[in-house]
């Protein structure tokens, strides 16, 4: 997660929080000496804008991390993510016996162990509270192992809330207070990455008022396919999060069995302008494969023309004659084993984007992608070792060119 719907908008509603904030000297809406703005040094805030269905209103809710000096309600911004009646019940559950081991460890008695097993066992039971909402309307709870203070962060508990309201997320900044102006930063690696996937139902790597950039997944689709068993995928759930967005909101494609970076846009405008980019092949694409065998030289092209199999769709083939114009550059990165097979780590620059272009090279060369069912072999358990690892294109906004690069999980 780097940076999730940072918009204008959202940082001009969070300097105007911290104006409020500075001018009655206290964080809650309205103002209340029983939160000074003295509690605002170690918290991180949040200001989300949201519209609710069927309203051309602008909604603002706003987070706050952790507690505020003990208390996890402020007047004026949306609740945790768990309910407070049944915190303050489960807390008693053991919170006499602890306080009592406590006296008694402090007058010599050898019961640390013991205290240390309830403590453990009243933060489990209190783990159990946490209630987050998913973009299609279900309840998760927190993931196994989640470091402590998941789901505690700022932008999270807003998310939340607008997920659970059926609002739709609009912008999002995320600041501390650092001389008197706000100190944005992104959802945190540590903890809001755990969840924040599962909660939106695509993993973000960016996002802005015009396009997002996700990380697919490797078994998802990337548009709807035909009938309703097929309708779950990367488009159908961003256009599900994000209504106003265009129905045709993914600007490009990735196979389903290939995991990696897709661009989606939130405009009919930015749709044009990137899906454009992408004809005109001015857009640059790498991609990391495991390729089964040795290649021997250190980087090279394959130059071979292709076509639809048109008695065996979807399969492409290899036809000098009548085949369209396919070129792939590629460059070796490393030589490995895996489950005993040696295989050649490779980093692919397509210069064309044919269908299936890069697996019926691989496999053409004599190499095929490892756990490709179509052009190779795929062993039980075993996914296809194809990451779209990076892209650049130019920004419909700014004219500028951006990148963006996604980690193989190979």
């Amino acid at each position: 997660m780097i940076s999730f719907l940072e918009t204008d908008e959202a940082r001009e509603e969070a300097k105007k929080m911290i104006a409020e904030m500075l001018s009655s000297r206290s964080i809650s809406f309205p103002p209340s000496d029983e939160y000074p703005l003295s509690l605002a040094d170690d918290m991180t805030f949040a200001v989300l804008i949201a519209a609710p269905p069927s309203s051309i209103e602008h909604r603002i809710l706003r987070g706050f991390s952790g507690s505020a000096g003990g208390r996890y309600t402020i007047p004026g911004f949306v609740n945790p993510c768990f309910s407070i009646n049944e915190w303050k019940k489960t807390l008693q559950i053991n919170d006499n016996k602890i306080h009592d081991l406590t006296e008694r460890i402090a007058k010599g008695e050898n019961l640390e162990d013991e205290r240390k097993s309830l403590t453990a066992d009243s933060l489990k039971n209190l783990e159990s509270l946490y209630n987050f909402s998913t973009w299609d309307g279900r309840k998760i709870g927190l993931p196994e192992h989640a470091p402590t203070g998941t789901g505690d962060c700022a932008g999270l508990r807003a998310i939340n809330t607008a997920l659970r309201k059926g609002w739709e997320i609009k912008g999002l900044a995320e600041f501390r207070i650092s001389d008197g102006k706000p100190l944005y930063m992104p959802p945190c690696q540590t903890r809001c990455s755990r969840l924040l996937p599962r909660m939106l139902g695509l993993d973000f790597i960016y996002a802005n008022s015009s396009y997002a950039v996700v990380n697919k997944a490797e078994g998802m689709l990337s548009v709807p396919g035909k009938g309703e068993e097929k309708k779950d995928s990367v488009s159908y759930r961003f256009h599900s999060l994000f209504p106003s967005s265009p129905e045709v909101c993914h600007t490009h494609r990735l196979d389903m069995d290939t995991s990696g970076i897709l661009v989606l846009a939130f405009t009919k405008d930015a749709h044009r302008e990137i899906s454009m980019q992408f004809e005109e092949k001015s857009v640059k694409k790498e991609y990391e494969a495991l390729l089964e065998g040795v290649l021997t030289d250190e980087d090279g092209v394959i130059d071979l023309p292709m076509r639809l199999d048109t008695e065996h769709r979807p399969y492409q083939i290899i036809d000098m004659e009548h085949g369209k114009k396919a070129i792939t550059r590629w460059k070796r990165l490393s030589v490995e084993v895996r489950d005993g097979r040696k295989c050649t780590r490779v980093r692919f620059f397509p210069e064309t984007g044919r269908t299936h272009q890069l697996r019926v090279h691989s496999a053409a060369i004599g190499h095929p992608i490892i756990g490709d069912r179509l052009y190779g072999k795929r062993r039980d358990g075993e996914r296809m070792m194809l990451h779209a690892a990076a892209i650049e294109f130019t920004d419909p906004d700014s004219g500028e060119r951006v990148s963006f690069s996604s980690r193989a999980p190979f």
